[in-house]
């Protein structure tokens, strides 16, 4: 008998754990929850687009009677926002089959660009593009973008996520009922994909719907502009339009571009050395060094320039046009490493990745050409706009980010890399090298946020920054000078600094879309320890690209037939830089050339190594 009890307790079948019966039960829940109240479930499932439009537009405007005002005012740019999110919903839901897993993909995501987007424009005053998306790449670059945040967690954000949350969850739990065999979501999904697609993408399509919706598609000539829109159209509207914008306007080949229309446009003829030197050539980039003393309505009386002025005093003063305004580094980093203008690739806040060229012609390989040693110097993470990738292609022999520093790195007070410890490498590859060194040095220490001195006002913050970088760079030349070795240096910030939306300096000083043109420009320096050809400096204000051309020819070097046709157009059209140009006032010499060394088949480059 005992042998059978445990025959039939051994055969006894095994109950399910304790975490399988929790999940049968939850779904017993459900599915009850599903044949109960009907109408509630089908409006809770089906008006959640109106409500995800919702919160994300009112986390932006932050109060509700400002989200009111918003609606109130552009009535139809809503309707656009519930349009396109049910487009995005209807195909959600027509490939997962279920209401709750569409509802969670559509509010997850609408809710992390209100965030993201929240934020991005509290740190710097600019508004979140999608295609911000390519600025960083792995890892090391999403952690490190954290330290550029100004993340504030305020009760009005905590409630409208807890908000979406809580109809997310109660969407799971009601479980609105969506069951349709494949044949039946086919042609839905199709119609939702091909209709947004066209929307977004097809020129025609765009432009009668954005006229419908009143959507705000002017062009945007600088950041004050974009902000503007940006008030006209809402986030979602805004993310929505710029996509168009940009796809819209890609770069389109020259007309009859060939070898022999490229080669023709070098019109001008090699120029033999004028001097009988090789001198160093340094180029230092200061991350948002920038004279706030020219904006008038500030009124600024402070020392903080002081030393800056002393350097500038034994230095050829410039006047500079940069194509870019409180972030996109890599704009004005472009200009001077390739000698062309950004605005010839239609003002891409990503130059660089426009490049479809192996290995691009550009000053590196101008000056690999005369045997100078090459460096890139710039102390932070490798992977931040594919510096790494893209940037190994331009033939530097050494780049050097902040894991390869040869030289004791100190951190300046707000955490980055400071300017001193840059003026120390530099020194050390001039110190090292039997060659001439041609090194670009792209700095980190004056990168926002300005907030790591409490008692002191962003400016504040900022010019103690101003004042250790002119320290910094007068002690690099006093250096430089010492060495004895010939040398050359080109110092200039690369845009003014962003600061944050709420109570910002600009808002300060009445700057707008209208007057905003004194932002994008900056004093630049030329300094040298040997004589330089004084005719080839310019008195004019002249666009960022022109620099490095400009300090070849200054230098006494050779200059190439690319390089001296860049020159140029320099006597002829030196400002070109978007913001001072009319949309279709082109020159298209230099469109062409640019796009030739970048985008084309580089016909006019004289690498050696292809």
């Amino acid at each position: 008998m005992t042998n059978i009890l445990k025959l039939r307790k051994d055969k006894a079948p095994k109950q399910p754990g304790r975490i399988k019966r929790g999940y049968r039960r939850m779904q017993d829940f459900r599915m009850r929850n599903q044949q109960s109240h009907r109408v509630f479930n089908a409006l809770l499932g089906w008006l959640f687009p109106v409500f995800i439009v919702c919160m994300a537009e009112l986390n932006q405007c932050v109060h509700i009677t400002n989200f009111l005002q918003f609606c109130a005012h552009r009535p139809t740019v809503m309707l656009f926002d519930f349009l396109f999110a049910y487009l995005i919903y209807g195909l959600l839901v027509c490939l997962t089959n279920r209401i709750w897993a569409a509802a969670a993909v559509q509010g997850i995501s609408y809710m992390t660009l209100s965030v993201v987007e929240l934020f991005k424009y509290s740190t710097n005053g600019n508004h979140f593009k999608l295609v911000d998306l390519t600025v960083g790449t792995g890892f090391k670059s999403i952690k490190n973008l954290s330290s550029f945040a100004y993340i504030k967690i305020t009760l009005p954000l905590v409630l409208y996520v807890l908000t979406a949350i809580a109809v997310l969850v109660l969407i799971f739990l009601r479980n609105p009922a969506f069951t349709q065999p494949l044949r039946r979501r086919v042609l839905p999904a199709i119609g939702c994909l091909t209709a947004g697609f066209m929307i977004i993408c097809v020129p025609g399509v765009s432009h009668t719907v954005y006229g419908m919706f009143d959507v705000d598609t002017s062009a945007s000539a600088n950041a004050f502009s974009t902000n503007e829109k940006f008030e006209k159209n809402g986030m979602l509207g805004f993310l929505v339009e710029t996509t168009s914008e940009r796809l819209g306007n890609l770069l389109e080949e020259p007309e009859n571009y060939t070898k022999e229309h490229a080669l023709e446009a070098v019109t001008e003829g090699e120029k033999a050395a004028a001097g009988d030197v090789k001198p160093n050539v340094i180029v230092v980039m200061s991350e948002s060094f920038a004279d706030f003393r020219r904006v008038e309505s500030l009124h600024l009386d402070t020392d903080a320039y002081d030393v800056f002025d002393q350097v500038m005093a034994k230095s050829h003063k410039l006047n500079v046009a940069v194509p870019t305004f409180a972030s996109y580094t890599v704009r004005t980093e472009f200009e001077l490493m390739f000698g062309l203008p950004v605005r010839s690739l239609l003002d891409t806040i990503t130059p660089q990745r426009e490049i479809n060229v192996e290995k691009p012609s550009n000053m590196v390989s101008y000056y690999n050409s005369l045997g100078y040693e090459t460096a890139y110097v710039h102390p932070f993470v490798e992977t931040f706009y594919g510096r790494d990738t893209i940037y190994s292609t331009y033939g530097w022999d050494q780049m050097i980010f902040r894991d390869q520093f040869t030289v004791p790195v100190q951190e300046y007070g707000n955490g980055y890399v400071s300017d001193e410890t840059v003026t120390d490498q530099l020194l050390a590859l001039v110190r090292e090298s039997d060659a001439p060194v041609y090194a670009h040095a792209t700095t980190m220490q004056n990168h926002q946020p300005y907030d790591w001195i409490p008692e002191k006002t962003e400016l504040e913050v900022y010019l103690e920054g101003v004042r250790a970088s002119s320290i910094a760079l007068d002690r690099l030349i006093n250096e430089l000078e010492a060495t004895g070795e010939p040398t050359i240096l080109l110092f200039i910030g690369d845009h003014f600094p962003s600061m944050r939306k709420e109570g910002n300096i600009y808002d300060a000083a009445g700057i707008n879309s209208e007057n905003c043109d004194v932002l994008y420009e900056q004093p630049a320096l030329i300094w040298s320890n040997f004589e330089l050809q004084e005719e080839a400096l310019p008195t004019e204000t002249i666009s960022a690209f022109y620099l490095t051309p400009t300090m070849i020819e200054a230098a006494g070097l050779p200059v190439d037939p690319f390089y001296a046709t860049i020159l140029k157009q320099r006597e002829t059209d030196p400002v070109y830089t978007s913001i001072f140009r009319e949309p279709d006032d082109r020159n298209e010499t230099l469109d062409l050339l640019t796009y030739d060394r970048v985008v084309g088949e580089d016909y006019t480059g004289t690498r050696t190594d292809k």
